[in-house]
This record gives structure tokens, C-alpha cells and sequence, in this order.
């Protein structure tokens, strides 16, 4: 019994982390470049169980009963790098990158996750102990320039070239972006925004909610022109999240009644476990 307890536990927790991820993916339905994040459920080792030392059950040695389930837990979470929506804005420093998305078989799940993905606009947001620039990357497009020319994201990180340079500008100019990244003032290119592509793009590691970086994970840059990662960047224009509000809606009412059912497991082995030492025990 009480063993039913735990496993009806296990339940409980992992339903409700999955129910954290989500909420946060509804809750980012609506952010530039959101990238979902979805979770995958797995059972803890199975226990072979042994009766031992029961003088009820002759010859009194030790045998199997058969195997237990230890419960359920996160096995881990990955993201869908698939390419949301683009939305004109008609701001001139809002930069959504395009990718020339290939054709997919409908039942590959990890070829769909990744079309369209592999392209980030680098940012600056920070320096380690050595002084070298910390990057994160990030497919929100959502930029301005600040007073002294310096292309920031809404956070205020540096938006870096292909060379990993900060872009400063003049603001007082008429600014054209073309596909290819190239920043023209004048007539003039002044800058190229860097698009980079990784090898595999599901080593990166998520930081915070709208971006990534590549931490430990051994992801490798490939290059950090438009060109290079299949893209072109649109002006005037933002990526939308690849959330899907109605599957998120769907998903999020699955998890509250699988959490429901481990509930009434609980309860239900409480209220047994009740009887055994209350009632059984007087008899």
C-alpha cells in the first residue's frame, strides 16, 4: 500500500513539471522568436521483488515475486527549433530571419522540429573573468538603436556582426538591410549582422526563455553569415513563436487529469491503508 502511495507521488510531480513547461510555453505564445520546449516522461529502474524469511510459505527460502514499477519521473526536456510565423512590423530595426525550409517527411518528428532553426542573431551579454564576450543567441529580431549608434536587443545586449564586432551606426541616417544581413547607410554598407548556424542545434543549451548559448554542450558555430545558415533576414518583420495555443491548451487539460488521477490513487490507498490499521487490526 504504501508503496502505491509513492508511486501515485512520483506521478504527481512529474505532471506537475510538466505543467510548468506548459504554462511557460503559453505564456511566451506571444514573444518574438519563442522556441517550444517539450518534455519526455520515463520510469524510474524496474525492482525485481524478493520474498524472503517467511515461515508461511515453506520450503521458507527466498523467491521471486515478480517485477515493481518504482513510479514515473522527467526524463528530460528538448526544445522544437521549428520556424514560427513572420510578421510584418514595417519598423525598420525589427529583423526576422527566414530560413529556406526543406521539405520533410510528415511523420519525422525531428525533421520537422528542425526546419527552418538553424540561424540565431548573436548577442553580447556580458564578459567571463578573462574579459572575453559572453554570446547568446537568439531568433527575436526585436532591435533598436541606442543614442550613440549601437544596435541593442529589447534586453539592451549588443547585436554583434559576423566577425562578433558590437554594430554601431549612425543614427541619424536612413538605414536599408538586405537578406544577405549587409546594414547599407548612404548607399554604403556599414555592417553585416551576424546569422550564425550551428552543426547541431539541439546541443544548444536554453538560457532563460528567448535565447540560447553553447555552453558545455560541444555545439560548434559553422558560420555566421545568412548566407551560410540557408536565411535570409527580413526588415521590417518579426518571427512569431512556433507555439500552437490550442495543442498547449489540449496538452495542459491531459496533464491536469493525469495529475487528478494520481490524486484519487493517493486517496484511495490512504483510505485502504486506513482500514488495515483500524479496523483489520482489532479483528
Amino acid at each position: 500500500m504504501v508503496k502505491g502511495l509513492y508511486t501515485a507521488y512520483t506521478g504527481m510531480v512529474n505532471e506537475q513539471r510538466r505543467m510548468d513547461i506548459a504554462t511557460n510555453n503559453l505564456a511566451n505564445a506571444n514573444s518574438a522568436g519563442f522556441k517550444e520546449q517539450r518534455s519526455v516522461s520515463q520510469s524510474f529502474d524496474d525492482l525485481l521483488g524478493i520474498k524472503i524469511k517467511d515461515l508461511s510459505d515453506a520450503p521458507y527460502t527466498k523467491r521471486n515475486l515478480g517485477i515493481i514499477t518504482a513510479g514515473v519521473k522527467l526524463g528530460g526536456t528538448y526544445t522544437n527549433f521549428e520556424q514560427g510565423a513572420l510578421k510584418e512590423t514595417g519598423n525598420t530595426f525589427d529583423l526576422a530571419i527566414n530560413n529556406s525550409i526543406p521539405t520533410t517527411d510528415s511523420n519525422s518528428v525531428r525533421d520537422n522540429m528542425l526546419a527552418g532553426g538553424n540561424g540565431f542573431f548573436a548577442t553580447e551579454y556580458g564578459t567571463d573573468e578573462e574579459q572575453n564576450i559572453l554570446i547568446k543567441y537568439t531568433r527575436d529580431g526585436n532591435f533598436t538603436v541606442t543614442p550613440d549608434g549601437y544596435l541593442v536587443t529589447s534586453e539592451g545586449n549588443y547585436v554583434l556582426d559576423v566577425n562578433n564586432n558590437r554594430i554601431q551606426i549612425n543614427p541619424d541616417l536612413d538605414t536599408a538591410i538586405q537578406p544577405n544581413g549587409n546594414i547599407l547607410q548612404d548607399g554604403n554598407q556599414v555592417a553585416q549582422i551576424q546569422v550564425a548556424s550551428f552543426d547541431d542545434i539541439t546541443l544548444l543549451e536554453r538560457y532563460q526563455d528567448n535565447a540560447f548559448i553553447i555552453g558545455d554542450s560541444g555545439a560548434t558555430v559553422i558560420g555566421t553569415t545568412a548566407e551560410a545558415a540557408g536565411a535570409q533576414v527580413h526588415q521590417g518583420y518579426l518571427e512569431g513563436s512556433n507555439i500552437s495555443v490550442v495543442d498547449e491548451m489540449v496538452n495542459l487539460i491531459s496533464i491536469q487529469r493525469a495529475y487528478e488521477l494520481n490524486s484519487k490513487v493517493i486517496q484511495t490507498e490512504d483510505d485502504t491503508l486506513d482500514k488495515a490499521v483500524n479496523q483489520l487490526g482489532q479483528m
